[in-house]
């Protein structure tokens, strides 16, 4: 009896595993932005929401569910000094830009390890949304090639984004530039 439970309790596992996760896996999308210029796979719950201003230039919004949630803004520094690692791009642009949004507070900023021999930098916050709602936003640096570093600015609810860092990762190691 115990020999028959070790052989096919590992069995009905594997097959629960396999019927529950797969949906799960299959459940990404990848987004090609219209204008050609980059790719990134999202996992399930983010879409993807693209409108065309007057004269007809894309805004792409990658929202979670809805974008008080959690959205996705995408930079791309085409001319970016060679010599400046992801991380001093990183403290440089806290500096001049993020730092200055209401009640700013820095939680953390970190290397982050992008593979494929690329580097990053994660700069973690804290701030105020104009309603005086506490909000957390979530700003990977990456680094493309040696004059190219994209920023992914992820914005959202503290209770709602502060759960989701494995997919904002996942997302920012999946971006692609054409």
């Amino acid at each position: 009896m115990n020999f028959r439970f070790r052989i096919f309790f590992p069995v009905v596992v594997f097959f629960l595993m396999t019927v529950f996760l797969a949906p799960a896996a299959l459940a990404q999308e990848v987004f090609e932005d219209p204008d050609g210029e980059y790719s990134v796979t999202l996992p399930a719950g983010w879409i993807a929401v693209v409108s065309r201003d007057a004269l007809g230039k894309s805004e792409v919004n990658i929202v979670f569910k809805v974008r008080e949630n959690g959205s996705l803004k995408l930079r791309r520094v085409a001319d970016a000094d060679p010599n400046i690692s992801a991380m001093d791009f990183a403290k440089l642009d806290e500096g001049n830009t993020v730092r200055f949004q209401p009640g700013y507070d820095r939680t953390n900023i970190e290397n982050f390890v992008v593979g494929a021999g690329r580097s990053g930098a994660l700069l973690s916050y804290d701030y105020k949304n104009s309603a005086g709602q506490p909000f957390t936003g979530r700003t990977y640096y990456l680094r493309m090639d040696p004059k190219t570093i994209c920023v992914l600015k992820f914005t959202g609810r503290k209770t709602t984004l502060g759960t989701l860092r494995n997919q904002t990762d996942s997302i920012a190691r999946s971006l692609k530039l054409k």
